[in-house]
Order: structure tokens, then sequence, then C-alpha cells
């Protein structure tokens, strides 16, 4: 009655029982509705009157989007105490958000001057050093806490942080913002999906289909904010072979994404987002011109949902101020049907 194995399979039933009409995720989305709700239409209204909805643009959605995917990543994603088996790519995952997110953080932090001003006039150089090292070292113990499954993992996870940083301020060089931003937020649905357990799903056993809609809305919204963002109008492809792709690709994605609802495998998932991606690049490139605001709405959906994925309210409430300044310069609306 009081065996280990037997209490932990117990808990293990039960945690599974009750995920299966509770998708935890969806329903802190749900019982967030009304602030979302009144961060859309009240944010707006207090940003129009104050003079501030200028101030709402892509680049600080991004730039704050990708700040909070990677303290999200830190704080949430490192109990490895959880993982299916002893040897997992996840802590590489981590280290590759944690990476990239700085390199974007170092290139947008540029101006800044080091070290940072900490006092008054008087307080001299070195000591000001000093105190910035010392911020900086306490930041960084919870970076080297979130890896503690092998004693490299502390090792690696700061490196990411540090070898990002230097690159990304001292390089010289840029990087396309949204589609950073994109790429940080794919990975980490990845990271979810190879261990929803371990990003607090509450998962032991196999995902609920409120999870895999989610993730292929998830997944869908990338890959088209994506392609939006990189691929450009040209009008090239012919009429009848655009409708013909344009079956077949619909007739590929639905079938990769039956076959991730049976398997939930990342490899099916990825196939799923790549299908989508080069459906809607097709429908780009056979357009001649795109609709106005288009990528910071579909960006803008991408952010939201990708914030409920990840139980982060604060990251949804970007998108949603991004996509009311957007719908304001927009009052006609959007039209992206073409793209399906």
């Amino acid at each position: 009655m009081f065996d280990d194995g037997l209490i932990v399979s117990s808990a293990a039933s039960a945690f599974n029982n009750i995920a299966v009409v509770a998708p935890a995720f969806l329903w802190n989305a749900v019982l967030c509705l009304p602030l979302f709700v009144g961060i859309y239409i009240v944010g707006r209204y207090f940003a129009d009157r104050l003079g501030i909805l200028p101030y709402i643009t892509r680049a600080r959605a991004v730039f704050w989007t990708v700040v909070l995917t990677a303290i999200w990543v830190v704080l949430i994603g490192g109990n490895y105490d959880v993982l299916r088996d002893g040897h997992s790519l996840l802590p590489w995952v981590t280290a590759a958000i944690l990476f990239v997110s700085s390199i974007f953080v170092g290139i947008n932090t540029r101006a800044l001057k080091l070290p940072i001003w900490y006092g008054k006039g008087t307080v001299s150089l070195r000591l000001r050093w000093l105190m910035n090292v010392l911020v900086f070292v306490i930041l960084m113990v919870p970076v080297g806490l979130s890896d503690t499954l092998n004693w490299w993992g502390p090792i690696l996870q700061i490196c990411a942080i540090i070898l990002g940083l230097v690159i990304g301020r001292f390089s010289g060089r840029q990087m396309r913002a949204v589609s950073c931003v994109l790429g940080v937020m794919f990975a980490a649905t990845i990271a979810v999906l190879m261990q929803p357990e371990l990003f607090r799903f509450g998962q032991l056993g196999n995902l609920t289909p409120g999870h895999l809609v989610w993730f292929l809305v998830v997944g869908v919204l990338i890959a088209t904010a994506f392609m939006v963002d990189v691929v450009n109008p040209r009008g090239r492809v012919h009429q009848s072979a655009y409708v013909k792709l344009k079956w077949l690709f619909r007739f590929v994605v639905l079938l990769c994404a039956v076959l991730f609802a049976l398997t939930e495998a990342v490899p099916i998932f990825i196939a799923t987002v790549a299908f989508v991606g080069i459906s809607v690049a097709l429908s780009v490139w056979h357009s001649t011109e795109l609709p106005d605001k288009i990528q910071e709405i579909l960006l803008s959906w991408a952010i939201i949902c990708f914030g409920v994925l990840i139980s982060v309210p604060t990251i949804t409430a970007i998108g949603i101020l991004l996509l009311g300044a957007t719908r304001a310069n927009v009052p006609g609306g959007c039209n992206m049907r073409f793209l399906l």
C-alpha cells in the first residue's frame, strides 16, 4: 500500500486523468479573457489619449517578447528532474534559445553605454564596473540553476548568454527582428512539445486535444507570419498551377496535422509547420501586393497565442497592445483569406 512505485504510479494516473479534461494553460487564458479584452479596448483608448500609441511599435513588442521568453525558459524550464530519460536534447534547446535571445538583446542594446550608471557623479569608474559585474553575477545564478541535470549544464547555459551578448554587442551585425522572435517562439514551442511536463503542462502521458489544437494554431501562425515577413509578392505563379499547388499543400497539411494528433511527434509537427509555410509562401509569391499592416497583425496574433501556450499573460498582453495599435491604423480591417 505504501510502496513508493505504487504511490508514484497512482499520482501519475490521477494527473493524467484530470489533464484529459483540464488543459490548464487554456483554462487560464479563458479566466484571463476579461483582462485581455480590457487591455485591447481600454489600453488602446488610454494610449491614444496619452499620445503614446505611436510608441507601441513592432520593434518594442518583438524585443520584450524575446526577453520575456528567455526569462520564462530560465525560470520555468529548468527542472530536469522530471525528464523521461537521462539523455535529452532539451538542455541544448534551451541553451540555443538563450543564445539567440542574448544575441538579439545585445544587438538592440548597443546604444547602452557600459558600465551602466549607478550612483552619483562621484562614484568612480572602477566601482561602477564592480557594481555592474556583481549585478550580472547575481542574474547568472538562476541561469546556472536552471540546468543541473549534468555538471556541465550550468556552464552551458551561462556561456550561451555571455557569448550571445558579446556577439550581439560587438559583432556589428544585425538580425531580422520578426524572424528572430518567431524563431525563438518556435524553438520554445518545440521545447514544450519535447517535454510537456517540464514546462508546467502537467502532462505525464498523452496530450489532450486542447494541447494538440493549440500547438497547431501557434505553429500555423508562426509559419504564416514568418513567410509574410521574408517572402515578397511577385505575381509570378500562373493561376491554374497556383490552384492545383494550393490544394496539394492543403491536403499535405491536413494529413500531417492528423498524423501529429495521432503521434504527438516533434518531427511531424515540424513537417506540418514547414508545409504550412510553403503554402503561405506560395500565396504571397502569387500575389501582386500585400494588404496594409498584415505583417504586424499576423505577428500580433502569433505573440498572443504563444503567450497563451506558455501561460505568460504578459506576452499575450504585448501582442494585444500591438494588435490594438495596428488596428487603429487599419480601420477597414485586413483581408488575409488569400493566404489559406
